[in-house]
């Protein structure tokens, strides 16, 4: 019954992956950044979880009898996309990236380094400012005063909606994958054992 129940969780896991992948993410962040998709939902098992690759992850699935879902970069934003709550800064302000700037440009790394506001405050194209009530990360397009462009929006705090509904999606899929991948598993499981005793 454990080779049952490890082909089962392995069926479920690798369709409850997809759909996180494929549906799941792109409601909550921009689709295009599929790398950073494959990071947050890997696959592995144990406690503390670890990722595994196919055929480590059969063995070990076979052995715990469990399988998980979860994000190897242990973003601690990650977390709070999928439950929601409030970002402290560690200085005085949070960054908050461009939605058309900066944003776009995120990976599974998160921002590039070129893009920090650390960074772009050492260019001399960049400076801060406030801009209709708003301070922000600015930074010049060309070497004339205009046009410029927001880099960051600087905040105190910031309140992260919950948007990724990683948890909600992953019980939902598993209470109804789960139950029919097993009856799939045991019925073929059945047949070659009949096969093969008559």
């Amino acid at each position: 019954m454990n080779l049952i129940a490890r082909n089962s969780l392995l069926d479920t896991g690798f369709i409850t992956q997809k759909h996180l992948r494929t549906q799941t993410y792109g409601k909550a962040f921009n689709p295009r950044q599929r790398t950073f998709a494959n990071v947050i939902t890997s696959l592995g098992s144990g406690r503390p979880a670890v990722a595994l690759s196919r055929g480590a992850l059969k063995t070990a699935v076979g052995r715990n009898l469990e399988i998980v879902i979860f994000d190897k970069s242990n973003k601690e934003y990650m977390q709070r996309h999928a439950t929601g709550g409030i970002k402290r800064p560690e200085g005085n302000h949070l960054a908050i990236p461009g939605r058309s700037t900066v944003e776009p440009k995120r990976t599974g790394r998160g921002i590039p380094k070129r893009l920090r506001p650390s960074t772009l405050l050492d260019k001399p194209k960049a400076f801060i400012a406030i801009i209709n009530g708003q301070t922000v990360i600015a930074r010049r397009r060309r070497q004339t005063r205009y046009p410029i462009e927001v880099m960051h929006i600087l905040e105190p705090t910031a309140t992260i909606p919950k948007s990724f509904n990683f948890y909600e999606d992953s019980a939902r899929l598993f209470r109804s994958v789960f139950p029919q991948k097993y009856s799939d598993n045991f019925n073929a499981r059945m047949r070659r054992a009949f096969k093969t005793k008559y």
